[in-house]
């Protein structure tokens, strides 16, 4: 039974689409989650997916590219209905520079979305224009498992307030915390008021939270692969002054099927459309991330022969 377990996770691994959530224009054997620790900045082509959600050009929240039209986000960053100037900011760390824009053609919010337990806080920017993805813009990889054990070297980002007592400025350059995800029976001991399919981390080797947006990324590792998913949206947190300090997240792996299903609803059902021009022109994988590759095929093969001489 083990073995069966293991090549379906196996299976869901090799089957997400070989871009998604590399870091081509960043990550060496040499720089994993492990040693860029270092520094309270973000590098270039760090966080390619993260982008910034912006209202008069102003910075409110922000946001993931889960494919080349859809923005994965937080419910609470918006009133009822979309800001006609609302615009998505992609393809960069720093907002004092001209970035790419998009503009919005629509925003779904979760129905069930609850303002006050902050219940179902999730939800969909469609694009207007497809990103066109390239070394700086990656879309990430969406959680296959639930258990927070699998996942290694979390990080979250942002552009948000970086002193949150004071509340009087932002970064214009993208900041990171890394994180550590704690199960669900240690976070209700703290926070006996957590809504099902929400989870917690606590902040990892100083910094705070404060450093994290609204509607951002938590996201980690899986195992010591470079590939990178989405195990969190930043919902809302304790005051950064108290200790530890943690950050409560929406479980992306628990909406995998609304995003499905409320894509399709718009007739641009979600998938990592356009990766195939990332991987011919655009992106040449490295020979770490190219090993890496082989290596989850081989794998792959390996655990299905023993499962077919077990049958």
């Amino acid at each position: 039974m083990w073995l069966l377990t293991l090549f379906c996770l196996t299976s869901l691994i090799i089957s997400t689409d070989a871009n998604c959530g590399l870091r081509p224009s960043y990550e060496s054997f040499l720089k994993t989650g492990k040693t860029m620790a270092v520094g309270r900045y973000a590098s270039t082509g760090e966080f390619p997916w993260h982008v910034s959600i912006q209202s008069n050009g102003r910075h409110i929240c922000g946001g993931t590219m889960i494919s080349a039209l859809w923005i994965l986000t937080a419910a609470h960053c918006f009133a009822e209905e979309v800001p006609p100037d609302l615009t998505v900011v992609v393809g960069g760390i720093d907002l004092s520079l001209p970035l790419e824009e998009h503009k919005v053609e629509n925003l779904i919010i979760h129905g069930n979305f609850d303002r006050m337990s902050m219940e179902n806080d999730i939800a969909l920017i469609l694009l207007r224009s497809p990103i066109e993805f390239s070394n700086q813009k990656v879309p990430i990889c969406l959680p296959f498992i639930q258990d927070v054990n699998t996942w290694q070297h979390c990080w979250v980002a942002g552009w948000g307030t970086t002193h949150a007592e004071t509340g009087v400025s932002t970064s214009p350059v993208l900041q990171k915390a890394r994180m550590k995800p704690i199960s669900r029976e240690q976070c209700l001991k703290r926070i006996p008021q957590l809504e099902e399919n929400m989870l917690c981390a606590d902040l990892e080797k100083g910094g705070g939270a404060c450093q994290v947006d609204s509607g951002g990324p938590l996201v980690c590792s899986y195992w010591n692969t470079m590939r990178w998913f989405q195990v969190g949206i930043v919902s809302w947190g304790q005051d950064c002054a108290e200790k530890p300090n943690h950050e409560i997240f929406l479980s992306v792996y628990s909406y995998r099927s609304w995003i499905e299903t409320e894509t399709a609803l718009m007739w641009k059902p979600f998938f990592l459309e356009g990766m195939d021009k990332l991987a011919n022109a655009a992106v040449v994988l490295s020979r770490a991330e190219t090993q890496m590759v082989f290596l989850e095929y081989y794998f792959l093969l390996f655990i299905s022969l023993i499962a077919i001489r077990l049958l």
